[in-house]
């Protein structure tokens, strides 16, 4: 069974237990994100959490970090407990900024790797849509790094949008994704169309099933802009249609 994590929606600096308290209760398991443990006493912070039922699953970094402060991305991960480390965006200007990219990506991932972590690659859609040599980045990202050193947290609404089969991506990538974000658009030739989840064209039920399928154990609800709904209907709403499917705890 799948458990359901949220990222975005709430700034968890403020009414933070309030707002984790109420996640609890409609049902999500886990904030993806957990730079917000590190505001005070950590420590006091993760029995609160714990309080809750609830984990943190990531802290995240861009690539200056991964290149030049591995060693505080170390420290703050194994201080909050996480196993995950994401790099949210990289956009090469041409082919031998994408190698560096993911010679960057390489070397870290060995060295989180031997610490018990893992760097997972977080997509957009432009690593679909841009070329360098007639192959995607996105393609180029996967073949230039050891998928031992480079997982995925795979998010499948910009896979979509991005003009790719999300279900055959899945299905190729299987095990190289250890995080999943579920995200909905009303129209996928708009990237800026986000909703609810269930309530636009990204095919999410056949992706639950996909995701359940390769053991995923987490998958994220995201919708970077509201619709029509406001936070807390959007995060109930989307948590029930993932419920209904019968494949989320």
């Amino acid at each position: 069974m799948l458990k359901v994590a949220l990222i975005g929606f709430y700034d968890l600096r403020e009414n933070t237990w309030e707002t984790v308290g109420k996640l609890s209760k409609w049902g999500y398991k886990a904030i993806e994100h957990g730079a917000f443990l590190l505001r005070g006493n950590v420590e006091e912070n993760l029995k609160k959490l714990a309080e809750y039922d609830m984990k943190v699953l990531s802290i995240s970094s861009d690539l200056d970090g991964f290149k030049n402060n591995i060693d505080d991305i170390i420290s703050k991960a194994k201080l909050i407990g996480v196993k995950y480390v994401i790099c949210f965006w990289s956009d090469p200007r041409d082919y031998g900024q994408a190698v560096e990219i993911a010679e960057t990506f390489n070397k870290a991932g060995e060295t989180l790797r031997r610490e018990g972590l893992t760097l997972c690659y977080h997509n957009h859609d432009h690593e679909f849509r841009k070329t360098f040599n007639g192959v995607k980045y996105f393609d180029l990202l996967m073949s230039l790094t050891s998928p031992e050193n480079v997982a995925l947290n795979l998010d499948i609404g910009w896979v979509t949008v991005g003009g790719e089969n999300a279900v055959g991506l899945v299905r190729r990538l299987d095990k190289r994704i250890k995080l999943m974000h579920f995200k909905d658009f009303y129209d996928l030739d708009n990237r800026n169309s986000f909703t609810a989840l269930g309530t636009g064209k990204v095919d999410i039920q056949s992706l639950l099933a996909e995701a359940d399928k390769i053991g995923v154990e987490y998958i994220t609800v995201e919708q970077d802009v509201l619709r029509n709904l406001n936070g807390d209907d959007t995060v109930l709403l989307s948590y029930l249609t993932l419920k209904e499917s019968g494949l989320v705890e």
